[in-house]
Order: structure tokens, then sequence, then C-alpha cells
């Protein structure tokens, strides 16, 4: 009997650089937006100080590009981000 070892490819993120960039990018800036948006319009932090308001909009930036980027690496959402380009090119090899 024959074994036959696999031998690994590269890494999608070097396999397809770009869109690994692109990707990150998507992630922080739909946190970037979430955070602007708490800041101006969706959450009343006026009674608050200004060291204070900013550690609460750098939280719901993380929370959110991390929710973003954990979202990206779901495999039953990876049809979708395939149809809007943002799939991790690992099927077409």
């Amino acid at each position: 009997m024959t074994e036959s070892t696999l031998t690994p490819g590269p890494s999608t993120q070097e396999a397809h650089p770009w869109r690994a960039v692109v990707r990150t990018f998507v992630a922080a800036g739909a946190g970037v937006l979430l955070a602007w948006l708490a800041r101006t319009i969706g959450i009343d932090l006026a009674g608050l100080e200004g060291p204070i308001v900013d550690s609460a909009t750098a939280a719901v930036w993380a929370f959110i590009t991390g929710l973003v980027q954990w979202l990206l690496t779901r495999p039953n959402l990876l049809p979708f981000w395939r149809s809007i380009g943002l799939g991790t090119g690992v099927e077409k090899e």
C-alpha cells in the first residue's frame, strides 16, 4: 500500500494578497462607518468626557471590525462573499 503525502500550498493570503488586503479594508471600513454613526447620530454621549467618548468609539470600531472579519471567515457565507467579489480566491485553485 502506498501512502501519498499532501504538500500544503500557499495560504490564501500568499496566493491572493490583494484579496486579503481588500477584505481587511472592508472589515476596518465597516468598523469605522459604524463607529462614526455611533458617535454622530446613534449614541448620545454628550454627558461624558472626551476620553470616554473616544474609548467608546474605539470599542465600537473594534467590535464591528472583529465581527465583520469573523463573518468573512464563515463557510456558509462564502458564496455570498464570492458573489460580491470578496471571496478568498481559493475556489479558483
